[in-house]
């Protein structure tokens, strides 16, 4: 099975618009993701600036899952929560909505404008799939991997917000991929999908290092020439070669895990 993905790397604040959506629907993927934080509106202060419009939100999410017949990752939003508020991204199919993730791992700056951090990993099964949903900084935690790992994610996607780095090196943004997403999908035996936003958010101006990862190295990434520009990235990811890779790994891990046994056993004989 071979299913086309979709990285979004839109300017957060601004909706999707016909042209976008007739761009995609010639292009049929399977899987989009949107960015996260996607429809926090440009002047917005706070992330409370939007609350009363995620039911609408939501609505147009499912409606372009249904108009483009796909899996849609919808970019997070800030729901209230008891305390503060949820980063949620919410998956739809087809127009249904299959499930939600709350971000395990909100970042220090997320925690003190009222980002509660949420309880669990999930995965979701569509389309014959399982997939995973890590939220920007859950990455940065190898047990987010280790979990969809544990879990038998196919595919992980990330919806993010990169902050734009001053004297950022193009080799500490390779260093960055390699060692996060590259080392998190051989972690978790899964491909993974990472959307960036551009433009700015909260008054701080964005990068997009948008991305597609599997455990054997990067298979399309955004050149550092092209991090503020509004792009559709897309790959044909191969579930057979992925599973086929993850079984391996077990394969491999519990022969490891069974040699000291062996070597213990021989040496009492």
């Amino acid at each position: 099975m071979v299913v086309s993905v979709a990285a979004l790397q839109f300017p957060v604040g601004v909706p999707l618009g016909l042209e976008d959506l007739l761009y995609l629907f010639r292009r049929k993927p399977d899987f989009i993701c949107l960015p996260e934080y996607f429809a926090v509106r440009r002047d917005a202060e706070s992330h409370r600036d939007g609350t009363d419009s995620i039911r609408q939100q939501l609505d147009f999410y499912s409606q372009v899952s249904r108009d483009l017949q796909c899996v849609l990752i919808g970019g997070t939003i800030a729901h209230p929560a008891e305390g503060g508020f949820a980063n949620i991204a919410t998956v739809f199919d087809s127009g249904e909505p299959v499930g939600f993730y709350q971000k395990m791992n909100p970042t220090d700056h997320e925690k003190r404008r009222g980002i509660i951090p949420g309880d669990e990993y999930k995965t979701f099964d569509v389309r014959g799939l399982r997939i995973g949903v890590l939220i920007c900084a859950d990455v940065l935690t190898g047990d987010s991997f280790a979990a969809m790992a544990e879990m038998g994610a196919d595919m992980i996607f990330a919806p993010t917000v990169s902050p734009y780095r001053t004297g950022d090196t193009v080799f500490a943004k390779q260093k960055r991929d390699q060692e996060i997403f590259v080392a998190g999908a051989r972690r978790a035996s899964a491909y993974v999908v990472k959307t960036c936003g551009i433009g700015t958010i909260f008054g701080g101006r964005l990068q997009g290092r948008s991305g597609i990862f599997a455990p054997w190295g990067i298979l399309k990434n955004v050149t550092p020439d092209s991090e503020d520009k509004k792009l559709v990235l897309t790959e044909a990811l191969d579930i057979a070669e992925i599973r086929e890779f993850a079984g391996q790994v077990r394969t491999l891990s519990e022969r490891e895990a069974q040699s000291p046994a062996l070597i213990a056993q021989q040496s009492h004989s």
